[in-house]
């Protein structure tokens, strides 16, 4: 038995709060920074509810157990991913086999990524986040994620040297959820407009270095400096006032890359390769989750199969007929025209010889077999009413 557990990085036989740390440990390495946070996140709650616990003894019933728990408090894609951390920890100690048969995940709504916005509430939201002073920041975060497609995980990443404002682009890579999602975006001219007021901010804030972050954490005591080695949290708070007074209570911080990623997929002169090198996106299984089509577009886009060409020809009035005019029978067109039909009859009906067949030899009636005496045929007689018969002799004699 101890020679098989010694293949297993982990000893089934720790706690779960012991061996979370040693696995994240081991892995941190090859993970991304917003990956590992996520992963430490779930880890905490995990051994909140089986801290205590061997990995040898965890069961089916448990982790059922601790679904049902959570699914209180937190949806069906964050409870699934915190048993995701559990399942890999499992692995390592080897522990995961007999559970697998009967693990089930969570039923995930089968819904889009986020919410996207008709042109009218865009308008509306952009408005009113410039309303407020305190509002300032979180506002500009919003407007280069608008313009950018990145999600506020890539743009509070940033550090001084991804943003080239010479060129006009920005540099996503240590923010990325993987490695296809490293991109370089260029920057129009909202994205630059606010861009330049964050850097003016990171300046007034004591930023002087390439490493700093654009975006530093809060200062942790009253007085005291800000972070600039380390990027800032979230924006939460003045996102949440601003969607409100906008009336947009179902739009999330995350949904701006939905949106830009929208309107993107729904422009008809971008095409899908341009798109995913901007987005980052790989499968067109990513695109039909992220592309949350507005019905305005939907609509306009069905409104286009409606052409004239598909359309039933309307009745048309047939024009009142006219009697043609008279024919005019000594033209010489007409004549001529009877001419050669008539030549065409009759050349079919009496066909010429041809040059190479010889004409045919006419028939000549058969001679009947005269049964008359000598006398009657050398002296054929002349009949007529009352004349007397008069015979004529081959010496030319004649008699009555």
């Amino acid at each position: 038995m101890a020679a098989t557990q010694s293949i297993y990085p982990l000893d089934s036989s720790l706690t779960l709060a012991v061996a979370a740390p040693k696995w994240l440990a081991a892995h941190q390495q090859y993970i991304q920074p917003n990956t590992l946070k996520n992963y430490r996140n779930s880890i905490r709650l995990l051994t909140a509810s089986l801290g205590e616990m061997r990995l040898k003894d965890i069961r089916i019933d448990y982790i059922r157990a601790y679904q049902a728990q959570r699914s209180m408090k937190a949806g069906s894609h964050l409870v699934n991913g915190e048993l995701g951390v559990l399942q890999m920890i499992l692995k390592q100690a080897g522990e995961w086999s007999r559970i697998k048969e009967f693990y089930k995940p969570l039923r995930v709504p089968t819904r889009g990524a986020g919410h996207s916005l008709t042109q009218e509430e865009e308008a509306r939201l952009r408005a009113v986040a410039f309303t407020k002073p305190k509002w300032r920041l979180a506002a500009h975060c919003m407007m280069v994620m608008l313009s950018t497609t990145m999600g506020f995980g890539e743009l509070r990443q940033l550090r001084r040297h991804d943003v080239d404002m010479k060129r006009q682009s920005i540099l996503v890579r240590e923010g990325a959820k993987n490695r296809f999602r490293n991109r370089t975006i260029p920057l129009n001219s909202t994205a630059v407009e606010s861009m330049t007021w964050i850097l003016e901010r990171w300046k007034k804030l004591g930023g002087d270095s390439d490493e700093h972050y654009i975006l530093p954490h809060r200062p942790r005591s009253l007085r005291g400096p800000w972070l600039l080695d380390e990027p800032m949290s979230a924006i939460t708070s003045a996102f949440n006032q601003i969607r409100k007074a906008a009336g947009l209570s179902h739009f999330r911080i995350y949904d701006c890359r939905v949106q830009a990623i929208t309107k993107l997929l729904s422009n008809p002169m971008v095409s899908p390769q341009v798109s995913r090198e901007i987005a980052g996106h790989i499968s067109q299984a990513m695109q039909d989750r992220y592309s949350i089509q507005r019905f305005d577009t939907k609509k306009a886009a069905l409104d286009a199969l409606e052409d004239s060409s598909s359309r039933p020809p309307e009745a048309v009035p047939s024009p009142v007929p006219t009697s043609p005019p008279p024919m005019d029978f000594t033209h010489a067109t007409f004549q001529a025209e009877i001419a050669r039909q008539v030549a065409l009859a009759l050349q079919e009906r009496f066909p010429m010889p041809t040059a190479t067949e010889p004409p045919a030899r006419e028939k000549q009636p058969r001679r009947r077999r005269n049964s008359l005496n000598r006398e009657q045929r050398y002296a054929p007689v002349a009949k007529e009413q009352g004349a007397p018969r008069l015979v004529v002799f081959p010496g030319g004699a004649t008699c009555r």
